[in-house]
This record gives structure tokens, sequence and C-alpha cells, in this order.
């Protein structure tokens, strides 16, 4: 790749500066102003982040808050450590948000200079086609709701500049002269490992990278090319699953566990089928359809990427582009928020039609003068298309920034602001308040992690189970404050909490509900941690998902198994006490393999709460007869007890509950020595 002469080339820069800074000017200084001057953030997201950075600025990376642990809650592993030099810098608070914004527009002109790289005229019809490159910029601009996530402080900026030095390292991987190829190879497939570890929906975009870096090996080993293309992700991929294996006993990692609707255990597959279709008409028609235009203009971008693909000369870029925005998008739409927070998720997918787009109007414009005036035509009425929306989504992301200014921050002003200092707060998926505040917290949601324990699986679950990880704790390691949405903590925020303040804001459109509460906890129906029943000899208390990952539990999965929690007396004097457990449908069956407890008589203790007449049936071991157990009815106010006399057990007996009348509430299992 030739260097253009230096007048040139700062004529360039200088032409590709303008439509960066003024998209963000235009976006960040109405937000200014709604925000009263603090430094905007449309998403709340952008604390988690930061919380990340200052960890990691504090020699604590991958981990959100320091003494929490390790974290596999964050979306991008690259972005927290880029960010971290600006901690250390004194980009501290919000103002870290202004390192963030000049990162974004350092990577999106470094994207612009990539673009001018790819776009580089060379070969017959350089002349025809030189102009694309100083419209290059205009592409990386061009769409309202891609310029709200490039200067959103999300890393959305860092994934687009590791786009364009990916594109660039698989360039001169297929021109590099045979002996430098391997390098180049290897090159490429180092970029195209950092690209998945910004956003992991960008594996759908290495992958195909990979195969076209093979594809143009030439000479060389198509099969090594693979190798060294390939490798750095597929290392970075086992490394990260390894890690989260061994730190918080999932391989997935917690954004993957809380949010993919896969990972729902409810709903039947065809349920969970229909919330995917939803998701991908959504994306198809708000992110590849309005966004773009409208449907009448809306395939012109695609349009220009199938040219380039058509391309014998930028095919194997534009291939992969296309694949890896469709692709993409299919990954995104697994994730159950994929239609919210102003389709952020679709972020990259847009990012690869317009760079796919560019080289389309460059393949174009070679072609000749009328083919160039074509792809001139084309190009303008693609990136005019959405022009209409910038009026909006710079109002809108003025008016997010208001709402995460107006309640987040504030939460977090009130609560360092609170006497005595709250020890740790309770939240969800909440980054501005412990962030802000400097107020160690637990995330409910499970994205923060907590010294290896399951919430964000828990919080999947149901708020219940949440709740049994919360009792493992030691009384003076439990929040005493929470900050919390009422109508997502319902059985924990009313039962736990003393409502004490809250901060409510008008024209909400990005806080999950108007206002978050402030509440006082009140843990006193939890038992203390580690507490045992005296006769025990081995428990499963349902809905720890400690305790049954332990005892290899298995409830009724889909439409079966939901988890309740209730606060009843233990016996007909005794204190309220907390417990959680799972419905048992009808005609369906838990189970769980019993300890290491000596052989012999047992007595198996069922505790559930109160209702009707019921009927199980229990069995021990794979050949075991099933005992038929009546259940009466049982008041309402407390806890009740079903005993099950067991003839012999061992360690490792499968024990199978099954509800033959009736839905089985159960909450506790207790082996007792008789």
């Amino acid at each position: 790749m030739r260097r253009p002469p230096r007048t040139r080339l700062l004529l360039w820069h200088a032409s590709a500066a303008l439509p960066v800074l003024g998209a963000a000017a235009a976006f960040y200084g109405p937000a200014l102003a709604r925000t009263g001057g603090a430094w905007p953030a449309p998403l709340d997201d952008v604390y988690i982040h930061f919380g990340f950075a200052r960890a990691a600025a504090l020699g604590h990376p991958f981990s959100w808050i320091p003494g929490n642990g390790y974290s596999s809650g964050g979306t991008s592993l690259t972005y927290p450590l880029v960010l971290a030099p600006g901690y250390l810098l004194g980009f501290r608070g919000a103002w870290l948000g202004l390192f963030a914004a000049l990162l974004a527009c350092a990577a999106l002109l470094d994207l612009c200079r990539s673009l001018r790289l790819l776009l580089e005229p060379r070969g017959p019809g350089a002349a025809s086609s030189r102009w694309v490159g100083w419209v290059a910029p205009l592409f990386v601009v061009a769409v309202p709701l891609l310029d709200w996530s490039w200067f959103s402080g999300m890393e959305v900026a860092l994934l687009g500049a590791l786009l364009g030095r990916a594109l660039v390292a698989v360039r001169r991987a297929e021109l590099a002269p045979p002996p430098r190829r391997p390098a180049e190879q290897l090159r490429a497939g180092l970029l195209a490992a950092l690209l998945v570890a910004t956003r992991p929906e960008a594996i759908a975009l290495a992958a195909p990278l990979a195969v076209a870096v093979a594809h143009a090996a030439g000479s060389r080993s198509a099969a090594a090319a693979l190798a060294r293309a390939s490798l750095p992700t597929a290392l970075l991929l086992g490394a990260q699953a390894a890690a989260n294996r061994a730190f918080t006993g999932e391989w997935g990692a917690a954004g993957a566990v809380r949010k993919l609707i896969l990972s729902n255990p409810y709903p039947a597959p065809l349920e969970k089928a229909v919330e995917v279709i939803k998701n991908l008409a959504a994306l198809r028609v708000q992110a590849l359809e309005s966004a773009l235009g409208g449907p009448s203009w809306a395939y012109l971008l695609p349009l220009l990427g199938v040219v380039a693909a058509l391309d014998r000369r930028s095919r194997r870029l534009a291939v992969p582009l296309l694949l890896g925005a469709y692709g993409s998008l299919l990954l995104v739409a697994l994730n159950a928020t994929a239609r919210y927070q102003n389709l952020r998720y679709a972020a990259p997918a847009l990012a690869m039609l317009l760079v796919a787009a560019a080289l389309g109007t460059e393949a174009l414009a070679r072609r000749g003068r009328l083919a160039a005036g074509v792809a001139a035509a084309l190009a303008l009425a693609a990136l005019a298309a959405p022009s209409p929306w910038f009026a909006r989504q710079i109002d809108h992301f003025a008016r997010s920034s208001a709402n995460i200014a107006g309640q987040h921050v504030e939460v977090a002003r009130r609560l360092a602001a609170r006497a005595p200092r709250p020890r740790r707060v309770l939240l969800g998926d909440a980054g501005a308040i412990p962030y802000l505040s400097g107020i160690p917290a637990i995330d409910g949601l499970g994205l923060g992690g907590y010294r290896g324990m399951p919430f964000a699986r828990a919080s999947v679950h149901g708020v219940p189970a949440v709740v049994e990880l919360i009792e493992r704790l030691d009384a003076a390691e439990r929040p005493d404050v929470f900050a919390l949405y009422p109508s997502w903590w319902g059985g924990l925020a009313d039962v736990f909490g003393r409502r004490v303040d809250a901060v409510k804001i008008e024209d909400n459109v990005m806080c999950a509900a108007d206002e978050k509460v402030i509440y006082e906890a009140d843990w006193s129906a939890l038992a203390p941690p580690g507490e045992r029943r005296a006769e025990a000899v081995d428990e499963v208390d349902i809905a720890d998902l400690i305790d049954e990952r332990a005892h290899g539990y298995g409830f009724p999965s889909p439409r079966g198994g939901w988890v309740v929690g209730a606060v009843l007396r233990d016996g007909a004097g005794g204190a309220p006490r907390f417990d959680a457990g799972r419905l048992i449908p009808e005609g369906r069956e838990q189970s769980f393999a019993i300890g290491a407890v000596a052989g012999g008589p047992a007595v198996l203790a069922l505790r559930t709460d109160g209702g009707g007449p019921i009927a199980l049936g229990v069995a021990v071991g794979g050949a075991g007869d099933e005992a038929r157990v009546e259940v009466p009815e049982r008041p309402a106010d407390r806890w009740s007890e079903i005993r099950v006399p067991l003839r012999d057990v061992a360690p490792g007996d499968l024990v199978r509950i099954r509800s033959i009348q009736g839905t089985f509430r159960s909450f506790h299992v207790w082996l007792l020595r008789p």
C-alpha cells in the first residue's frame, strides 16, 4: 500500500476530522445542556465499563469492584483496559466519560484511516475511484442510530477501530510477498481475536475473515494460514471459558447466562424460538430498515456490499463483512434485551454493512466513468437516506443522558451522603451507583460478579434464588441498603427492605422504570450462614443453586420448577423464616443425589408451605419402588413438614419425588436418621 503525498494526506486527515468531530459535537452538545454540564452517558452500562476500568487501574483487572473477585459480566474484555489509563491520568468520576469521548473520536478517525487504506486506488480504474477514499469518513457517521452508539461511551467505537485494522491486516496478508505472508496472517488473526474480545458477537466476522486469509494464502499452505488467522481467537475463547469455569463455575460469561434466551429454563423450545423471531423482526425493521432510511432506501447499503462481494479485488473482505453483519444479528437475536437500549446491540452489524458498502462503492467506481457516476449516485442516496433521523437520535441521546444523570447518578449522590455510610448496596445491573458513590455493591443480576457465586443464573431462575445466595453471606457482608426498581424485585425489596428514599424522573426514555427506590435492609428472616439441622445427615436447600449443584438436583423443565419464596413461621410458635423452593407440577418430578452419608435406614423430611391436599411418589435408587405419600391440607401461616421413611439409603442414591396429585411446593429436603 503506497503512501500518498504528505500535503494530500494532511488534507485528507482534516477532511476526515470534520464529519467525525462535527457528529461528536452534535451529540454531546445538547446532552451536556440536558445534564447541566455533567459529562453525558446515555446508558448506565457505560458506568459498568468505568467500574471495570477503575478496578483494572487499581490492580484488579476483570473485576467490577475491587474485593468482589473475578467477574465474567463485562461484555468487553478490552475496553476497560483501554479506559484504565484515563483513570490513572486523572479522569475520575463521570469525567472518565470525557476520556471515553476522546477515545471514541480517535477510534473513529482511525477507522476512517483504515478505510482510506482499503479504498486506496490501485491497478486499472484507479483514476475513476480515487474520490471514494475522500468520502470514506461520511460512511462512518452517516447512520444516526450507529452514531448514537459510537459516542455513547460504550465499546462500539473501539470495535470500529479494530474492525478497520483487522480488515487492513487481511488485505496486507493477501498482498504480502510469500516470505512476509505468515507474519501478516498472524497479525490478522490477532486483530480478529481483539475484535471478539471487544464484542463477543464479532465471532461472526472473525471466522469468515480467517477463511479469507486462508483463501489468499497463494503459494503458502492454506491450512497453516487458517491456523494463524483463527488460532488466536480460539485460544482467547478457550482461555476465557476456562477462567469463567475456574472462578465462577460456569463455562459461559455472566452476560450470556443472564441475557441469552436459551439460558431461561422455563419456556419451551417453541416459546424461545418465538422470542428469537421477535428479536429478529425488530432488528430487521428498526436497525436494517428504518435506521437506514426506510424501506425505499434501506436496500442501498446492502446492495453496495453485494457489489463488493462480486468484485474479485474486494470480495475477500466484503463476503466476511456481509456474513459478519447478518451473522452477528442472528447471535444478537438470542439476547433477551436485543430490542432495547436504542438497539445498541445492532451497532456492530451496521458498522460492517457501512464498510462493505464503501468497498462496493470503490469497486463500482473502478469500472470507468459511467460506473463511477452510478457509484456516486448510489453512495449519495445511501448516505443521505438516514439523515432525517439525526434530529431524533440526537434528541434521544440527550434525553437518555438526562435520564441516567437524573436517576442513577442522583441515587449515587444520595447514597454517598447517607450517614452512617452504607456498608454495601444491593442493586440490579446498575453501574453509576457503585462507581460514583464509592460504596461496595452486590449486583443481584450477577453481571458484576461476587466471589464466584452464581448470582447471574440465580436471577434467571427467580428473585428468591438470589435471596438464597445472600443467605449464604455472613451478616456483616450482606447489603444493608438496596437501590432497586420495585417492579423488578418483588419478593425481595418489599419483604426484606424498608423504603427510605426514592428518585423519580420525568420523560423516561432509557431507565427500566421511572422510579428507583432506596431501601434499608432487614435480613432477620434469613438463617445464619452455615446453619444445619441437628439430626440431619444430609440436606438440599431447594432453589439454592450452589446446594442444588452439589447434589445433582434436577427439576422439571421446561414449564416446571419455577422458583418461589416465602417467609413463614417455623412451627406453631416459631420466628418467621425465609425459604425458597420450586413448584413441581402434577405428573412431574424433582430428583437429587444423596451425599456422602453412611448407608442404612433414614427419614426424608420435606418442607412445604400451606395448601390443599396433595399426593407424592417417592423412590430411591434406579430400580426402587415408588412409595405413595398422601399429604393433607396444611395451614397457610407456617412451614409444614412431610416425613417419608426410607428402608435403606446409600451415598449417591438418586432420590426422585414425583407430584402425583396437585402441585408440590418443594422448599427444603433433609435426610434424617430415625
